[in-house]
């Protein structure tokens, strides 16, 4: 559910007409090349300028939104031009292309204009978006390539612009104009200016500008447009109606839950057939019943995603059909456990890799996606993903806020009460990638037979346990191939199974498998190197010194419990086990939130090494980055763990 189409609930019930007194942007027709310093000219690319508006207008009684956009390029290198030459403007709720102009400015000062006879219009066939497209002409290494264009669209009540790149801007800039009557609040993140409003005539003209934007790196363990510099911005009111504030969290609780809750006299009986039909054993804990009810609503519906047919919401026909789209699964989900009598609340929230919901701003723009809450438990259900089952729910939803959205009945009439709560990340015992292995040496002496059993659950698992039981054998078998791929790429398969357990807290998928490999042994002389770090499989390495500038952020709280026992060939001694002794920690407090803690013990002829490795919080504030860091790339060291094998 994307709450940007809710504009059209919205229409703004006021005729007033106001003129435009703020000069319309454009851009300058006769212009020379920007100054460079030399350490911006010796840039492989830069943003010279980028400047977005948006102009609220009333065309008679209907109220469009004007979209501009105008960026100007430096590009320096092949690469640089080959990014930019090509402009793509989408034309998602679009009205009219009311301009577009483009230009190259070489280095030497030649103006190529783009010929408008090169426009071309597609559509994505899988998507069904539309785009102008066109590609511009006579760049070279040093051109400044720049383009302008207006959009009327339809108006978006809540909405976001970013204003900050992964290289620099030289100089950007945003401006947002609006009748007098209709008040924007806006909010900066990242370190962006706060946006000041100004009256010319009888409209209101906000604005922004700053210079020298850094550009933003994209990091390992962050999230790239979730960190970017950014402005958000809502219509909150409009003074020809009311001074109340427009689309708080309450006016949001109420709409959402009317979305949902309500339905018509239709949907009664086939939705009390469709209750029965699965069965509900109100005798089981909760847990139960609704791991029961899930599984069956979400193996029957489908769930269609490509269109925007408002009748995949109608409970009769997505009963009958067994097609639904995003809001109607919600919207049967939450009326099953009415019917059954099972508690649950409706929370909204968003995709954290995009932005973090921020309580403080009631922008209804962080109210993507539906989840659905059981106070009883205390855990969330994700309606409309096939792949995750209660208690798991997609990761990039958890470790912020959401709407939570509570039936209130006053006088027989039933509402809806707003909170705002932490939806909090899933502890790291849910979410496990454990191995266990037992590793002997063949005769020859150069290779093994690895017998090697791993067990996945929680999100790990989530991306498996619901289609394995669908897959042919060989689908399986190559599955098992893969995973085996990336730690032992030799690897002679003699046999295997796999299993999915539905009888846990939560799903799990474990294989066994038992292969032949030469991969982790070398001989030097009458010495045998056997490499032990490397059947863990590939660990992710941050061994980069550069200066961190975003939080780490990690997709959800997991561990890794590892056993492996290794028959040491008879005759010969390990002369350096003391390197399998690590332990790096990272301690909050007295709490330790991070560790990697590798050890071994003999058992006669056989090494037992455990290995227990955890991350149980999601965020890292950049001073600790170098703390996470040793934790990570202890994995990473152990992969490189050699053992020397001697003749006694």
């Amino acid at each position: 559910m994307n709450c940007k189409s809710l504009s059209l609930l919205f229409f703004l019930q006021c005729c007033i007409i106001f003129h435009l007194c703020s000069a319309p942007y454009t851009w300058e027709e006769n212009r020379k090349r920007i100054k460079l310093t030399a350490e911006e000219a010796a840039l492989n690319e830069l943003f010279l300028k980028q400047h977005a508006e948006y102009n609220y207008r009333f065309e008679g009684e209907q109220l469009v939104m004007d979209y501009i956009l105008h960026r100007i390029i430096y590009v320096n290198n092949p690469e640089a031009i080959q990014k930019h030459n090509r402009l793509k403007i989408p034309l998602n709720n679009v009205l009219e292309v009311l301009d577009i102009r483009a230009r190259t400015i070489t280095k030497d000062g030649k103006v190529i204009l783009f010929d408008k006879n090169n426009l071309k219009e597609i559509k994505d066939e899988e998507s069904g978006n539309a785009f102008k497209v066109f590609a511009l002409e006579g760049i070279e290494v040093g051109s400044e390539i720049e383009y302008y264009f207006v959009k009327k669209m339809q108006y978006t009540i809540f909405n976001n612009v970013a204003l900050q790149m992964d290289v620099p801007i030289k100089d950007v800039s945003f401006r947002l104009i609006s009748p007098a009557h209709l008040k924007f609040d806006f909010k900066s993140y990242w370190g962006f200016p706060e946006v000041k409003a100004t009256k010319e005539g009888e409209t209101n003209v906000y604005t922004v500008a700053a210079q020298n934007i850094p550009g933003l790196e994209e990091e390992p363990l962050s999230f790239f447009d979730a960190s970017r510099q950014r402005i958000e911005f809502k219509l909150a009111y409009n003074t020809a109606r009311s001074t109340a504030r427009l689309y708080t969290w309450e006016h949001a609780a109420k709409t959402f839950f009317a979305l949902v809750s309500q339905t018509e006299k239709s949907d009664e009986k086939p939705l009390a057939q469709f209750v029965a039909s699965l069965k509900d054993d109100a005798t089981q804990p909760l847990d139960s019943r609704v791991r029961n009810i899930e599984r069956k609503i979400k193996t029957s519906i489908q769930v269609n995603t490509e269109t925007r047919d408002k009748s995949l919401s109608e409970l009769d026909r997505i009963i009958k059909t067994k097609v639904s789209n995003e809001e109607g699964m919600t919207k049967l989900f939450y009326n099953v456990f009415r019917k059954l009598g099972i508690e649950t609340n409706l929370v909204l929230s968003c995709n954290r890799e995009a932005a973090k919901f921020d309580e403080k701003f009631d922008t209804w723009n962080y109210l993507d996606d539906y989840l659905i809450y059981f106070p009883a438990s205390k855990k969330f259900l994700s309606p409309y993903t096939p792949e995750t089952l209660y208690p798991i729910i997609p990761a990039h939803f958890t470790a912020q806020k959401g709407l939570f959205i509570e039936p209130l009945t006053v006088g027989g009439v039933t509402s809806a009460l707003a909170t705002l709560q932490e939806i909090p990340a899933l502890p790291d015992d849910i979410s496990y990638d454990n191995l266990n292995i037992t590793i002997d040496f063949n005769s020859d002496l150069q290779t093994n037979t690895v017998r090697e059993s791993r067990m996945f659950g929680g999100h790990p698992a989530a991306f498996i346990t619901p289609y394995y039981p669908q897959m042919t054998e060989e689908q399986r078998q190559k599955m098992i191939e893969d995973m085996l791929e990336s730690t032992a790429p030799d690897n002679k398969i003699q046999k295997w199974n796999g299993e999915v357990k539905t009888n846990g807290a939560t799903d799990e998928f474990s294989f066994d498998v038992t292969y032949e490999s030469a991969h982790f042994l070398e001989k030097a002389g009458p010495r045998i190197l056997f490499k032990v770090g490397l059947v863990i499989g590939p660990q992710i390495e941050m061994y980069r010194d550069d200066k961190r500038t975003t939080m780490i952020e990690n997709d959800f709280n997991r561990r890794y419990d590892r056993v492996i026992r290794v028959n040491i060939p008879q005759g010969y001694a390990v002369k350096n086990a003391d390197d399998l002794n690590m332990s790096v920690k990272f301690n909050d407090g007295e709490r330790t939130t991070f560790a990697f803690v590798s050890s071994y013990k003999m058992e006669g002829n056989s090494m037992v090494i455990n290995i227990e490795e955890f991350y149980k919080e999601i965020y890292v504030p950049v001073q600790r980055y170098e703390d996470y860091r040793k934790v990570i790339n202890a994995s990473a060291d152990f992969n490189k763990v050699t053992l020397i094998l001697e003749k006694k």
